[in-house]
Parts: C-alpha cells; sequence; structure tokens
C-alpha cells in the first residue's frame, strides 16, 4: 500500500510525505479502503532485495488495498497440546531473538503489488503436560493466533529472580489487549499484549511503543537505560523496524495528566516482541 489516509483531514499521505514528517503523520494514518490503521516500512536493500517504501496494515478480510502479505518474521515457536492446558512462565530463562536487520534504501514507488494478505491462522496450545513451561513470545504467539486462547480456563504462573511470584492466577483475569488498558488496571501486573501501531524515542530518551494516535491512545513507556537494552538486544539499527509488531510486556498502568493510559516495566525480560515483515513481490539485484 503506497498510499495512506491522514486521519485529521482525510487528506492522502504518500511514503514520500510520511518520510518527509514523520512526527505529523506517526500513529494518523489509515487504510483509505477499510480504515484499519496503517504504519510506514522503509524501504530495504540486501544482498538479494531491493524494496521500496510501503504502508502495512493490518487489514480487514477481503480488502482490496491488501496488496502485500504481513507474515511474522522468523519462525514461531512450536506449539502442541491442549488449549486448556495450565502455563509456567520463568522469566530469567526468556532469551531474546535476533531480527532482521536491513539498509535503508531510501526507495519509493507509485505501482502497488499485486500479493493479498494472508489469512489469520488459529494457534493451539503448547506442549503436552501440567503446567506447560512456555516464554512469554510463545504466549503471545498463542494469542496473535488465537485472541481467545485463554477462554478455557487456564491458571498462568509467572516467575523471577529465583522463583519470586509475579503473576500467579486465572489466565484470562490478567490478560488485556493493550487497546483496552485504562485506569481499572492501576494497583497490580497484568499482561499487556497487542500490535504497536509506531515507536519514537523523545527527548529524554524514552522510547514509547505507541498502540496508534500517541497522544491519546495507550503506550508503552520504557526508560532510557531499557530502550537502549531493547536496540541491543534485539538488534535494531532503528527503533522503526518494530512498527507494527506485536508485543506483549507484563507491566502496570499509570495515567498521564491528560489522561492518557501509560503501561510501564522495569525490565526488558518482562516484555517479548513477535516482529513482522511485509512479503511482496520485490526486485533482485542484479
Amino acid at each position: 500500500m503506497l498510499i495512506s489516509r491522514y486521519r485529521e483531514d482525510g487528506s492522502d499521505c504518500s511514503t514520500e510525505q510520511y518520510e518527509a514528517n514523520p512526527d505529523k503523520y506517526r500513529g494518523m494514518i489509515d487504510c483509505k479502503v477499510c480504515g484499519h490503521k496503517s504504519w510506514y516500512v522503509k524501504g530495504y536493500s540486501t544482498s538479494k532485495i531491493d524494496r521500496m517504501a510501503c504502508f502495512g496494515a493490518r487489514h480487514e478480510d477481503g480488502c482490496d488495498a491488501s496488496t502485500v502479505l504481513i507474515k511474522p518474521e522468523g519462525e514461531d515457536e512450536a506449539e502442541e497440546g491442549e488449549l486448556s492446558s495450565d502455563i509456567w512462565v520463568d522469566l530469567d530463562r526468556a532469551n531474546t531473538k535476533q531480527l532482521y536487520v536491513s539498509q535503508d534504501n531510501g526507495k519509493h514507488g507509485d505501482e502497488e503489488s499485486t500479493r493479498l494478505t494472508q489469512k489469520r491462522n488459529i494457534g493451539i496450545g503448547g506442549s503436552s503436560g501440567f503446567p506447560i513451561n512456555k516464554s512469554l513470545r510463545a504466549l503471545l504467539t498463542n494469542l496473535c493466533r488465537n485472541p481467545n486462547y485463554a477462554d478455557k480456563g487456564q491458571t498462568i504462573h509467572i516467575v523471577a529472580d529465583g522463583g519470586r511470584d509475579v503473576i500467579n492466577g486465572v489466565l484470562a483475569d490478567y490478560l488485556v489487549p493493550i487497546a483496552n488498558a485504562s485506569e481499572m488496571h492501576i494497583g497490580k501486573e497484568y499482561i499487556f499484549w497487542g500490535p504497536i501501531n509506531n515507536l519514537n524515542i523523545d527527548k529524554k530518551g524514552v522510547l514509547w511503543l505507541n498502540y496508534g494516535d500517541y497522544r491519546k491512545e495507550p503506550s508503552i513507556s520504557l526508560s532510557p537505560e531499557l530502550a537502549e537494552q531493547v536496540i541491543r538486544n534485539f538488534k535494531l539499527g532503528d527503533v522503526g523496524e518494530l512498527d507494527g509488531s506485536d508485543v506483549i510486556i507484563v507491566g502496570h498502568v499509570g495515567i498521564s495528566p491528560n489522561s492518557k493510559v501509560i503501561i510501564s516495566t522495569g525490565f526488558t525480560k518482562y516484555l517479548s516482541f513477535r516482529k513482522v515483515k511485509i512479503v511482496e513481490i520485490e526486485h533482485e539485484v542484479v
């Protein structure tokens, strides 16, 4: 998708316009056809591929503007077993996964791809047994495949720091889609999850993972120290590489003076990403 709609006035936003003024358009663009939120994807070059910039979106099924495939980057963790199995997560055993890094090429274009967005797969449980040993990344994978994953009454026990309880209870009681985070979630730890539309680092070095409109909609806030760890641990050249990705975070809610919901955590091991990539007809480098 090469043109998005600017939410403020309904005008068109091209990839060139976005790149020239990202602060204006970040979190404020939608698909012109189905109206779902979109995000900017830089053009990049590798030894085999030279791809122009475009916009990604999680389109409504059947949307005519859905001309590329949105796929998870890297391999999802293998899943097998029953949906009703209970879950054990040891955050001290979590491993960060290297994310694919490419080189910006500044390329734009005016011809859409003809590929179609893939349909969502429905996830199943983890390995058999009671309880299942699972990472946050594997839990996120199941939720992305099946948002109703927690409807079977599973319990979840999350520990850290050599066995200290972080969360212990019914999974459905602790799972909160980022879009639904509110002042009702102040006072204890929850498992927040969902798509990140855009990211940015402010003048104080704080990394903001924004669900959408960074002025009003919920955001995840990571301190400068945590921001540096995320960039280093996930091998990022730019935080924009995580635009459009899914995130899961064990954290707590605060409310800003302008009533914006802010989700925070103290350690990078308390969050994980499921990065997505755009798959389309690409020009091979000769």
